[in-house]
């Protein structure tokens, strides 16, 4: 064992060594290395990436955050890392870096994907003890807290994180399933038990736990759960539970449940009671699927396999997959299947593009919302959070044959919402990467076209007589292809527009020029799309060069003619047209307005922004008007929406008009909430935008503009996203603007884990800027942030020196706030930080001061609450004085402010105010020793939590539910 955590003395042999990455990362040899807690980031995401290569920039964001500056930090990283792992981190490659186990090494991430899979294929087969004995092994192999030093960013880091837990949380469910098959009794009870606190809408598991209570002679108790559960439903998605939930509930009831077998295997789907087809609004089946080529040429095993594998008959819902390289054919394979198949599923083909290749992949919510919208659910009526939309979604699936198409998913995790519950659907996936974590899955790898196949598809694009007129020229562009068919394709539409060229002059001058460009998407598409470019009217072009401004996410005609000055909307929309039958663009399903959206392929969106780019003055224009749209559609949307009580009241309008198409103005006065869910992607786009053309005046309004809402939103992560992509570029050119940006970022931290460790930096960075600008607006909202966190530290704090050292300097820095706040006459200023200070004062224990604080927090808010987009504020002074009335053993009027603060919350439509607000309301009649409507509120403060993504504070409210078992006195 090394001597100290910080050495970087080389470690002898290494022959053998053991890499724990599922809990706090641990790496054995003969003796436990020890790794430096600074390393550790670094070495779990080198890990959870193995085998394949993790770009420099991507390591650098996932350990410190950020990319800039940060090379040097990197490679003395890497250097530690190798003196203590000899042989396991190789110098950087051409793409970045990676760990290399040697044949004797082990991993638990792969013993756990070995493990479950040969569990999951034990149930297949029947055989649940063994079945048990491999997933218990395989669980044991995470930690508490599981992935403890895999960090939280990047998104992609994210996203195999994410991935991970999902593949944990189905074997769980499914040792679960196993047990009870077997008989197991009271222990089983209790582990459903706590499996349900972190899901209660899970319907597998509330008919696990039915199912368990009923076997183990607690029957009456089994049917209190479905009572349970049919609550929770109602209220928070509005459905009943599903019919075979019902039909467990009718046979418990009966006293006539079957002695074998898992009830809860049929009784987890929800399937609604009629066999009609699935139908969109206008009452015709939905038939979603893309046009199928009419050259598609061989892949008959893979057709045949996958034909089976989806209209055979199955116990559950038969999933495949098809995964490979770029450019392979894995769409127009699944497109051809999927064709194949419809008379199997005659009630309906939905088909969605998931952008899991694209730097954005589709947000789960919104594309959930797509398909129940498109299943004929009034927008108005759609649930708010992920795990309702799926509910409602697998129930209007249940009873149909329908199939499933997901193209382009980066993962499991992306895929799994938009799985069917119940047998009769099928699902059909592409994906770059292997997709885990289902043990039904049927995954087909898609390698090139063997040589044969290859001509084939060539004579088909050129004509057979070409090929036969000169075969070994014909052989030789097709292995210059290398089997790929979209360099196939690439090739034949270049020689389809020369009809004169002879094959041997092209294959000469892909053999000198072409090959390795072929052998790159980019390069490949770039060739395809030059003629069908070329052949295009001006006007067209330029509207296709000018779409790769509008990024990956699809966009409406009208944000086209918000770049196209000499076009109105209708023009546009018949260019537009013409551009999709030309497969220059594609178009995607309405989004939640209605809208008709079009999506440029991202390689063909390289392209045009290649054009684009050769023609400065046009760009430059387009841009221009772009930003300047964009401000002004999102100031108008940002004047109508409920504010996050964090932001203040919107101190100024966009002056300019006319950028801004009509249409576009029209949806926003109509419902601005609505359309700024479905343009946040576009708009997030645009402060990119801003920010790479070094525009950070256009950039710092565009995002000023959209924060209050992604806060209010719970959408946290896109907007520190955005806030981190403007510092950065801010940063070198402007002092005030940087400041700025740290706040939105502090704030944004704060609300993490251990946040207020890492965002007091960046707040006394703000501090010392404002104030030697003599800024005292920035000043005081720093301050008074500065202060919240100190007060986030003594709570935390288990010193009591060190929580008075605290609690004065939150004490102080509010205020400081205060003073302030008051000499420029700011309200909102002044809310902050008086809110600051009654909480300092409380924690303290000066609770006649700090009620009198809190009192006057709530007179600035109701000054500041004149207009229904306003009550947010008045919530924040609520909270506050709730928790300051609790602390004061006020329990009761304490109680009074949260239910107040919780209906306000409910009606401005602030997850995050309701959410404390329940948890407080749930603190208080705890404190009033009324526990079961404690228990409620609790509860429902978990589910908001959830829904706003902050799962720690679910976790949290849920950890109170079993302390109210034992009363407290009331305090009145």
């Amino acid at each position: 064992m090394l001597a100290a955590a910080d050495s970087t003395t080389p470690v002898r042999g290494c022959e053998q060594v053991r890499f724990s990455v599922l809990g706090q990362i641990s790496v054995q040899d003969e003796a436990p290395i020890e790794i430096p807690r600074t390393r550790r980031p670094l070495l779990a995401t080198l890990l959870l990436a193995w085998p394949d290569e993790v770009a420099g920039d991507l390591l650098m964001e996932a350990v410190w955050g950020e990319a800039a500056g940060r090379d040097n930090s990197l490679k003395t990283a890497l250097s530690q890392l190798r003196r203590l792992l000899p042989g396991r981190v190789p110098p950087a490659r051409g793409h970045g870096y990676r760990i290399e186990l040697q044949p004797h090494d082990s991993l638990d991430v792969e013993q756990f994907r070995r493990l479950a899979q040969q569990g999951h294929e034990h149930i297949a087969a029947g055989n649940h003890a063994e079945a048990v004995a491999c997933l218990r092994q395989a669980l044991q192999l995470w930690g508490d807290p599981p992935l403890a030093d895999v960090p939280d960013d990047p998104v992609r880091l994210a996203s195999w994180r994410t991935e991970l837990l999902w593949e944990r949380k189905v074997s769980q469910q499914a040792l679960l399933e196993s047990r009870l098959l077997l008989g197991e009794g009271q222990q089983l009870l209790g582990d459903i038990r706590r499996e349900l606190i972190e899901d209660p809408l899970s319907e597998p598991l509330n008919a696990l736990l039915m199912t368990a209570l009923y076997r183990a002679g607690y029957r009456v108790e089994a049917l209190r759960q479905y009572e349970t559960i049919a609550r929770l439903l109602a209220r928070d998605t509005g459905t009943e539970p599903g019919a075979q939930l019902r039909h467990l509930r009718d046979q418990i009831a009966a006293d006539r449940l079957p002695p074998t077998g898992p009830s809860s295997a049929s009784a987890s789907t929800g399937r609604l009671p009629s066999a009609t087809s699935v139908q969109a609004r206008d009452g015709l089946p939905l038939a979603q699927l893309p046009t199928v080529v009419t050259d598609f040429t061989g892949r008959t095993a893979e057709i045949d396999q996958l034909v089976a594998h989806l209209s055979g008959p199955a116990a559950g819902v038969p999933i495949a997959a098809v995964w490979g390289p770029p450019g392979v054919g894995k769409s127009t394979l699944a497109h051809q299947a999927a064709h194949l198949l419809r008379p199997v599923f005659g009630d309906g083909q939905l088909y969605v593009h998931m952008a899991g290749t694209s730097d954005r992949p589709r947000d789960t919510a919104e594309v959930l919302g797509e398909v129940l919208t498109a299943l004929g659910v009034p927008p108005a009526q759609l649930p708010a959070t992920v795990s309702s939309r799926t509910a409602l979604y697998r129930s209007l699936l249940a009873d149909r044959r329908v199939l499933v198409v997901l193209d382009d998913v980066c993962g499991m995790h992306q895929a799994h919402p938009l799985l069917p519950g119940t047998p009769g659907c099928a699902v059909l996936l592409t994906s770059r990467p292997h997709l885990v974590g289902m043990a039904s899955i049927r995954s087909i790898r898609l390698g090139p076209l063997t040589q044969p196949e290859a001509l084939s598809l060539l004579g088909d694009i050129i004509g057979a007589e070409r090929v036969q007129a000169e075969p070994a020229a014909a052989a030789d562009i097709a292995a210059l292809c290398s089997g790929l068919p979209l360099a196939v394709r690439v090739a034949g539409a270049r020689l389809s527009a020369q009809q004169d060229w002879p094959l041997r002059t092209f294959a000469d001058q892909l053999s000198r020029r072409r090959m390795s460009m072929l052998a790159t998407d980019e390069v490949a598409v770039e060739a395809s799309i030059s003629d069908s470019y070329e052949a295009l009217p001006e006007r067209a072009r330029r509207i296709f060069r000018l779409a790769s401004l509008l990024g990956s996410a699809g966009f409406a005609s009208w944000e086209v003619a918000m770049l196209e000055y000499e076009c109105n909307v209708e023009e546009v929309e018949r260019i537009l047209d013409a551009l999709t039958r030309q497969s220059l663009l594609t178009t995607v399903p309405a989004d939640t307005l209605g809208q008709l959206r079009y999506r440029q392929h991202d390689l063909l969106r390289a392209y045009a922004a290649d054009r684009l780019a050769a023609l400065p003055d046009e760009r430059d224009v387009a841009i221009y008007r772009l930003l300047l749209g964009w401000l002004e559609l999102v100031c108008l949307a940002d004047a109508q929406i409920v504010r996050a009580p964090c932001h203040p009241p919107m101190a100024s309008t966009f002056t300019l008009s006319g950028f801004a198409p009509a249409p576009a103005r029209t949806l926003i006065m109509q419902d601005a909430d609505r359309w700024l869910a479905a343009e946040m992607g576009n708009l997030l786009n645009v402060v990119r935008v801003a920010c790479d053309q070094q525009l950070y005046l256009h950039a710092m309004g565009l995002a000023l503009r959209v924060s209050s809402y992604l806060c209010r939103e719970g959408r946290h992560d896109d907007a520190e996203h955005m806030w981190r992509r403007v510092l950065q570029a801010v940063a070198p050119v402007n002092a005030r603007w940087a400041a700025e940006a740290r706040y939105h970022l502090a704030h944004l931290i704060v609300r993490q884990p251990s946040g207020a460790y890492r965002a007091l930096p960046l707040l006394d960075q703000c501090v010392s800027v404002w104030e030697t600008l003599s800024d005292r607006h920035g000043a005081a909202r720093s301050l008074a942030l500065r202060s919240t966190c100190w007060h986030h530290l003594a709570t935390a704090s288990d010193l009591g020196d060190r929580r008075a050292e605290h609690l004065a300097k939150a004490e102080a820095d509010a205020k400081r706030a205060l003073g302030l706040a008051r000499t420029t006459k700011n309200a909102h200023e002044e809310l902050l930080a008086l809110r600051a200070l009654a909480l300092a004062l409380s924690d303290q224990g000066r609770h006649g001061q700090a009620l009198d604080t809190g009192g006057q927090a709530l007179a600035v808010a109701a000054r500041l609450a004149v207009l229904p987009t306003h009550q947010t504020y008045l919530v924040l002074a609520l909270l506050t004085q709730g928790q300051v009335l609790l602390a004061a053993h006020r329990a009761r009027e304490a109680l009074d402010a949260f239910e107040r603060a919780a209906r306000l919350s409910e009606q401005a439509r602030h997850r995050a105010g309701q959410a404390r607000a329940e948890e407080g309301a749930g603190d208080a009649l705890t404190a009033l020793s009324r526990h079961d409507r404690a228990g409620q509120r609790y509860a429902q403060a978990a589910v908001l939590c959830e829904a706003e993504g902050r799962s720690e504070h679910a976790a949290r409210c849920r950890a109170k539910l079993p302390a109210l078992s034992s009363p407290t006195p009331a305090n009145c």
